[in-house]
């Protein structure tokens, strides 16, 4: 159970120091390193003061509620108490610090203000105090959690959205602890204390047991030297560095600190765990959460110690390379630290705070020592004397611990056992086993597994090797080469985009010469090639494996792109070698008939996309983001326009949008939920109308499909909406300015259409100068999937693609039918995309996610057939061939309409 609970803080706690370096890129690029540190100039102070203001009580209500001396709601009730003494003492002893900190008369007045808010912060480390003694992991992790993803949120949508200084930063993080307070006294009052559950209940009319004051401020007394040392060892450079080593170094060190404090959760993790009540009377058992906690440590530290010189600049700017040295020599500092706060924790919890507090004054006594020597070495010089002070409290704690009897040694809270090691391996075997049960298709998870007497003595590795190759097995070739094929065309798409703009920079808004990099292109050809080189052995493996049926079928997915392709021929356009990918996918995908779940993976990949393109935004917003003339007349949100590794925001959208329908193809609720909410949350920051308004459409058809369970009619009308703009838009449209300037496109376009009505102009009629004339500007696609298709491959490439989109409509009617919206949902945002834009159904691997769904849908089957077998099928209805190892039909109450 103390593991459990120490994984639980740790991953709690690590979101705080998580929100500051999601905060610090923000705040580092906002304000600049004085900035930087002048902000941290006026915080930590305060920061440093919860802490301090306590005197030692926060420890003391920690041990009385350990010991069950005092209830969780006397504990309350005694915090809201003391904090009208310690309030008046907090606000002045800040208020005479500030003016020896602040020689500027306009920063002390803000200071002063911040001042106001350092009480709070005071009462939330005495909640806090009490909730550790009382073990209740839970309310602990939502006092420190809750105003820290405030703050997070709050601060990064300020410095996007406004200019932001350094004192309004420092407002918002102060008075952010108002989010966490509410939780604290609520738990504290409401949660029974575990030590009083089976005792006794109090005669009627008798008065509650008496808060043992003299006992808590004794102890209290005992600790406070150890909370003041510990405060200067921790934060003492920060809190009076402005003056000895300047706001620039301050910046500098600030920075590091956020970066190397990162492992330090874990040992304040193990540090709750320790001072709460404990399940255990063993105390090798009982100190277990400590081993692993500095073992934890060291990797983390280690990991963190060998990135520094790429992350740091990387995140917070070329600006702050000077703190990679001070960040090298923090993350060592805090390998002792971590030791440093188990030992002074467990001599708190025995009953030795003397000790602790010694410990603790000696170690700040170095620290402050060595930050005076070494202030002329400015950041480095502090992370230096933050490492000497680290070393020096922990080895005195390390001579207290010795003398505790029921600890026996050091090594007992430091060097892990045999049995620490075997938990480790046993939780990871755990885990691997979890993970691969979570990526096994919907299909695939119905079936049963086989199992051999072996499988369970091999290996670790070879066991993993053993389940995936079956789970390959299980789907079948198809399944997984179309999966293949469908992670292919996303890398040439997305990720070697993104490398093209970090090589050789964005390129010109809307530019014809898009300048691409040696490596880069090296990179996309190579993607290209295995793509085509999968599809043909796919092709050819279902061809000789069997003879597939619905050579039809393919024949229709086939004829719009060929028709393509013979118009360029006919207008002397020669085409590449990438104009064979998708008719050869086509080609693929009807000899295999994969599951329908592989494009479950779509799904996946577009929240891939979506959490890319924001952490792309955050790291280097002149590369991910539109403003200015190039976000044209919209609305900027959050600094810019999302566009991420693509050319525009609206082809980000539009990659979104046609990609959210393949989440609900997810079986794992809480996968299914993050996909969406990262899809939706970065196609609002992309600020494309068009794709945002697909996603409502399938939001609205999904709703409809859920209201009216196994009638798919109300969502295929919203699917029939879109198709009717893409039809009747482009026709009625007479203003040229009307849709952003689409109707001069569309005008201009028909008229070219009107000369070569069956053929059409070929796919690279865009080039032409006459034609950018013509349109008002330099566009590479119609606008309108009808337009796009009519001017490129005229009615021979129009008339198979709406057949196409006919017959993937009836599958999807049929997918839905079986409990599979995921089909429908997705023609239903390519109707809504398609009227306003056409980029998405590009001949190169650009269009891969219209192409490859729509094949898929079109060759796919029923579900469950036999479930519709009482109607008999549509004459005009394609022939419905069976999948590749189809599942036998699920029963009725298992084919919900969602896992």
């Amino acid at each position: 159970m103390s593991t459990r609970k120490l994984v639980s803080a740790s991953f709690a706690n690590l979101l705080i120091p998580i929100s500051g370096l999601l905060v610090s890129p923000f705040l580092s690029r906002e304000l600049g390193p004085e900035g930087r540190g002048v902000y941290a100039a006026l915080t930590l102070p305060i920061v440093v003061w919860g802490w301090i203001g306590t005197y030692g009580l926060q420890d003391a209500l920690s041990y009385h509620v350990r010991q069950g001396r005092l209830s969780s709601r006397a504990a309350a009730r005694f915090s809201l108490v003391a904090m009208l003494p310690l309030s008046v003492l907090t606000v002045g002893a800040l208020a005479a610090l500030g003016f020896f900190l602040f020689p500027d008369t306009a920063q002390y007045r803000q200071f002063l203000i911040l001042v106001v808010f350092a009480p709070l912060h005071v009462l939330s480390n005495l909640l806090i105090g009490a909730l550790t003694g009382n073990g209740d992991i839970r309310g602990l992790n939502l006092v420190k959690v809750v105003p820290a993803l405030v703050r997070t949120g709050v601060v990064i949508f300020a410095c996007l959205a406004f200019d932001l200084n350094a004192y309004q930063a420092g407002l918002l993080f102060v008075a952010s602890v108002l989010a966490g307070l509410a939780f604290g006294l609520v738990r504290l009052w409401t949660t029974p204390d575990p030590a009083a559950q089976d005792a006794t209940p109090p005669a009627p009319g008798t008065a509650p047991a008496a808060v043992p004051t003299g006992s808590l401020i004794r102890y209290a007394l005992a600790c406070l030297p150890g909370v003041l040392a510990a405060v200067s060892s921790a934060r003492l450079a920060q809190v009076i560095g402005l003056p000895l080593i300047g706001p620039r170094e301050l910046g500098y060190y600030a920075v590091a600190v956020s970066v190397a404090e990162i492992p330090m959760v874990i040992a304040t993790a193990a540090r709750s765990v320790l001072l709460g009540r404990q399940g255990s009377g063993d105390p090798r058992a009982a100190t277990q959460v400590a081993r692993l906690a500095v073992l934890a440590s060291v990797i983390a530290c280690g990991l963190l110690a060998l990135s520094a010189g790429y992350a740091v600049p990387l995140v917070f700017g070329a600006d702050f390379a000077p703190a990679v040295i001070p960040t090298m020599i923090l993350c060592a500092a805090t390998v002792l630290y971590a030791c440093m706060i188990i030992y002074t924790a467990a001599l708190l919890a025995h009953n030795r705070p003397g000790w602790s507090s010694g410990a603790l004054v000696i170690g700040s006594v170095v620290g402050v020592v060595a930050l005076l020597v070494c202030a002329p070495l400015g950041a480095i010089g502090a992370a230096i004397a933050s490492l000497a002070g680290y070393a020096a409290t922990m080895t005195i704690a390390a001579v207290g611990v010795g003398r505790v009897p029921a600890l026996r040694s050091v090594r007992m809270l430091t060097v892990p056992y045999g049995e620490d090691l075997g938990l480790i391996r046993d939780r990871t075997a755990r885990i691997a086993a979890i993970l691969r049960r979570s990526v096994v298709p919907v299909a695939a998870q119905h079936e049963k597994p086989e199992t051999t007497g072996t499988k369970e003595n091999a290996p670790m590795p070879a066991s993993l090797m053993a389940d995936v190759v079956a789970a390959c097995r299980r789907l079948g070739p198809g399944t997984v080469g179309v999966a293949a094929l469908i992670i292919l065309a996303w890398l040439r798409v997305v990720p070697s985009q993104a490398v093209q703009f970090l090589t050789v920079g964005r390129p010109v808004f809307n530019s014809r010469e898009v300048t691409g990099s040696h490596v880069g292109d090296l990179i996309g050809d190579g993607i290209t090639l295995l793509f085509l080189l999968l599809a043909v052995g796919l092709t050819g493996h279902g061809l000789w494996r069997r003879r597939p049926p619905g050579r039809r079928w393919v024949a229709v997915a086939l004829a719009a792109l060929l028709a393509i392709e013979l118009a360029g021929l006919l207008r002397g356009q020669m085409p590449g070698a990438v104009a064979a990918a998708f008719p050869l996918a086509a080609l693929a995908i009807w000899a295999q008939r994969p599951r329908m779940e592989v494009l479950g993976v779509i799904g996946v990949l577009g929240a891939l996309t979506a959490s890319g393109s924001m952490l792309f935004a955050a790291i280097r917003p002149e590369l991910a983001l539109l403003s200015g003339a190039d976000a044209g007349e919209k609305q900027v949100l959050l600094g810019g326009l999302l566009a991420g590794p693509f050319l525009h925001s609206n082809a980000l959208g539009l990659a979104l949008a046609l990609s959210l329908a393949f989440v609900f193809y997810l079986r794992p609720p809480a996968v299914r939920w993050a996909c969406l909410v990262l899809i939706l949350g970065a196609l609002v920051w992309t600020g494309a109308r068009t794709s945002q308004l697909a996603a409502g459409a399938v939001l609205l058809a999904y709703l409809l499909l859920r209201l009216f369970r196994s009638r798919s009619w109300p969502a295929s009308a919203v699917a029939a909406a879109g198709g009717l703009l893409v039809i009747v838009m482009p026709l009625i449209t007479t203003d040229p300015e009307s849709f952003s300037k689409r109707g001069q496109i569309w005008t201009a376009l028909l008229d070219r259409w009107s000369d070569r009505p069956l053929s059409g102009w070929g796919p690279k009629i865009f080039q032409e100068p006459a034609v950018a004339a013509e349109l008002g500007g330099q566009f590479s696609h119609g606008h309108n999937i009808m337009v796009q298709l009519l001017v490129v491959g005229g009615l021979m490439a129009i008339v198979p693609f709406a057949l196409l989109c006919f017959v993937a409509w009836r599958r999807s009617v049929a997918l839905a039918t079986d409990g599979h919206p995921a089909a429908l949902l997705f023609l239903v945002a390519f109707m809504h995309v398609s009227w306003l834009e056409a980029s998405h159904l590009s001949a190169t691997l650009t269009g891969y996610l219209a192409w490859l769904p729509l094949v898929a849908v079109a060759l796919a089957a029923p579900a469950s057939p036999p479930a519709r077998s009482a109607r008999p099928p549509s004459p005009s209805a394609p022939p419905a061939p069976p999948t590749e190892s189809a599942p036998k039909p699920a029963p009725v109450e298992q084919r919900a309409f969602l896992p």
